[in-house]
């Protein structure tokens, strides 16, 4: 689609790349292997060869792509593919490749992996918008204008008083973040029930190990459809996400021709009209509520998807694999608006003073 550009970031593209995917599952097979060999569980040699073979570049991903469609999951040729490299090697240590652990593994883990550095990015992002915004009410806290109740103006406030509102909502907004980096992003790992009775008596060590050596959090059991920690990190997206658009709403309603109290930075090819060149139009709030509206969807899918049965669960986990990108994607595109939104805002104080006709 031609309009893609606005619903990602270069940066988000290269973590949900299928590159980024196969580099991190070959991580999450090294890191197995060196856990398992530390608490004694495979012989060192085999390990060793296992991590070099991990450490390979050339990788076909459009076979792992393509052979997907009849695995199930893009593990099980992954998995095949590593194993024929080991081989190559070193014939025995092919036994020790993955044991184990199950499919869910590796793709839970490397989307957990993937979710750590794109949160990051949206901290990073959000931290900054509100740094902006800090800055912004502190410059108009005495600038008069009107407050506005059931789209009607009301009684006078400042702009600073506005601001101060959607920073509000923000703020909390990045303790929700902060919250689900500390606390959801976690290894997986239980093997083909979960039970972690397939990587024998060291379970608990290996599982500790690899979630130390992959940066993530550790839990104590594997949690295949126990899927709360997803759902928590969408939720706190869904709703950062609305927070975004209702300060891209406000902004549009202050941008109106009848209000004009406010207008989104001028830059050329910004903002123009097909039709009637007269006219400057509001973008890059206007892509803020787009994606507010879009993401509610994606929030309520991660929700219906906890709904899985038993041990491992048939098409409610593969439903989350396109969702949990879209949604990231989305909230680290609404954030890159919003910063440009804010930078390049242009207050009209003037405008300010006459809508709501306070005396000099």
């Amino acid at each position: 689609m031609l309009a893609d550009l606005i619903f990602t970031t270069p940066p988000m593209e290269t973590i949900f790349s299928d590159e980024t995917e196969l580099r991190l599952m070959l991580a999450f097979e090294s890191a197995l292997v060196t856990a398992q060999a530390a608490a004694g569980a495979i012989p060192a040699e085999a390990a060793a060869t296992i991590t070099d073979v991990c450490r390979q570049t050339n990788w076909d991903t459009e076979s792992i792509r393509q052979q997907t469609l009849l695995a199930g999951n893009p593990a099980i040729p992954f998995v095949s593919m590593l194993k024929e490299r080991v081989h190559q090697k070193d014939v025995e240590a092919v036994r020790y490749v993955h044991q184990g652990a199950t499919s869910q593994d590796v793709i839970d883990t490397v989307l957990m992996m993937q979710l750590k550095q794109g949160l990051a990015q949206c901290q990073t992002d959000l931290n900054q918008l509100n740094t902006q915004l800090t800055q912004l009410a502190q410059t108009h806290r005495d600038t008069p204008m009107m407050g506005r109740t059931l789209l009607q103006q009301a009684l006078p406030i400042t702009f600073g008083d506005k601001v101060k509102g959607w920073l509000d909502g923000l703020l909390r907004a990045a303790e929700r973040v902060d919250q689900v980096v500390e606390k959801d992003i976690v290894i997986q790992l239980g093997g083909p029930v979960g039970n972690s009775v397939s990587l024998g008596d060291h379970a608990e060590a290996i599982r500790a190990r690899m979630a130390e050596l992959l940066g993530l959090g550790n839990t104590p059991h594997a949690w295949h459809t126990q899927r709360d920690r997803l759902a928590n990190i969408a939720a706190t997206l869904g709703i950062l996400n609305g927070s975004l658009g209702k300060l891209g709403n406000d902004i549009i309603l202050l941008m109106q021709t009848e209000v004009g109290e406010v207008r989104e930075g001028a830059a050329d090819g910004k903002g123009g009209s097909s039709s009637m060149p007269h006219k400057r139009n509001p973008v890059s709030s206007t892509f803020m509520v787009a994606i507010a509206h879009h993401t509610p969807a994606l929030v309520a899918s991660m929700l219906a998807a906890m709904i899985q049965p038993h041990e491992r669960a048939a098409g409610a986990w593969h439903s989350e694999w396109p969702v949990m990108r879209d949604l990231i994607r989305l909230t680290a595109a609404n954030l890159y608006h919003a910063n440009e939104l804010i930078r390049t805002l242009e207050v009209d104080t003037e405008r300010m003073k006459q809508n709501s006709n306070v005396p000099d």
